[in-house]
């Protein structure tokens, strides 16, 4: 019984305070102004064209009179999250500045030519919590290019961007698959893309901190790959071009369906070699039965050898890699068991081929 008493003044507490909330809001307004906001960044810079994609950084000034105090500080409206996105929602803070006011940093996104600033809404009460009072910051409109209009923009715009380093494997009969790092300063590196139609997948593997791992997959035609970013201290389009060299390392990406295997080919051509040898000896040095039982058992494992398939079954919902990585993007998951062979390995994981030709990476004690 003491308990429920506890939760129903716990909640009637809870309760009461949102209604002294919306009293507070439902109090009449100030006779003299209490609270002023203001954008005060750089109106050279608020007159600039910005483009689409590109992030910018908004400071606004906020004033309290009479000991006011600050009770919220919102949109306006709801921001339109196809026009302009805020990122830095989590870590705006209003902090009080020398001379008294509040200052906060927005940095906005531009994702549509046709935007503006969003209004922010402050609302103030007074200090005998009587009266209140609303300041809303003024509308601005923005001049907002769109970089699409050139075929071979990469998506991305910022201080710099440059390929760190890349590698190129044979994927499949028609595909081949290249992997490469970029590195970006003060720029939309998340929207990277490389302008070509025809390419059958591409995505970030992983990106943080303003570097990103990108893979794509593409036809075999490519020698090279050619995008264009947009260098804002510059202000001008930038050419970067990637060669495609082919490696033949197996530790990451994909290989040849039967990849060649050196110490395969020489072990088999030793074994031969060895079963002609014992035979040359039967027939012309020793010819004793221990010498026949030589030769069948290094004939029965040169037969194992070249025949024998490290075969394995994968289960249902087994997920397959494109990379030997942990958050490796995914190349498939099994719908229904199916037989596969194992052709390599790389770490944890195994390298394998499944009975329809893909290659691609599981974890090993997932098999």
């Amino acid at each position: 019984m003491k308990k429920l008493l506890l939760l129903l003044l716990i909640f009637s507490t809870l309760f009461s305070q949102d209604d002294q909330k919306q009293e507070e809001l439902r109090l009449p307004f100030s006779p003299s102004k209490i609270i002023y906001i203001k954008n005060i960044t750089s109106q050279d810079f608020l007159n600039k064209t910005f483009y689409i994609g590109q992030k910018i950084e908004v400071t606004y000034n906020l004033l309290l009179l009479s000991d006011a105090k600050l009770l919220s500080v919102n949109f306006e409206s709801p921001i339109k999250q196809n026009k302009i996105k805020l990122l830095n929602e989590d870590e705006l803070a209003w902090k009080l500045q020398p001379d008294g006011t509040y200052q906060a940093k927005y940095i906005y996104k531009i994702l549509s030519k046709n935007t503006s600033l969003p209004q922010i809404k402050a609302i103030a009460i007074s200090q005998n919590e009587k009266y209140q009072d609303i300041a809303i910051s003024p509308k601005i409109s923005l001049d907002i290019y769109n970089l699409k209009s050139n075929p071979k923009y990469s998506g991305v715009l910022g201080d710099s961007l440059k390929i760190l380093r890349a590698k190129t494997k044979k994927y499949d009969e028609y595909h081949n698959i290249l992997i490469f790092e970029l590195e970006a300063e003060n720029a939309n590196l998340e929207d990277f893309t490389l302008p070509y139609p025809d390419i059958a997948k591409q995505e970030f593997q992983t990106i943080e901190d303003n570097k990103g791992i990108y893979y794509c997959i593409f036809p075999k035609k490519y020698t090279n790959f050619s995008f264009d970013f947009f260098s804002l201290p510059k202000n001008q389009f930038e050419n970067i071009t990637i060669p495609i060299v082919i490696s033949q390392d197996n530790t990451a990406g994909q290989d040849d369906l039967r990849p060649k295997n050196i110490f395969l080919l020489y072990s088999t051509l030793f074994l031969i070699i060895g079963i002609i040898g014992c035979i040359g000896i039967y027939i012309f040095l020793y010819r004793k039965k221990i010498v026949l039982l030589l030769i069948a058992i290094l004939f029965i494992y040169l037969l194992w050898h070249i025949f024998y398939r490290n075969d394995i079954i994968l289960k249902k919902e087994q997920v397959i890699k494109i990379l030997p990585t942990h958050n490796s993007t995914t190349l498939l998951i099994v719908e229904k068991p199916i037989f596969a062979e194992i052709i390599g390995s790389h770490g944890n994981f195994y390298k394998i081929i499944t009975s329809d030709g893909k290659i691609g990476w599981i974890e090993k004690g997932k098999k």
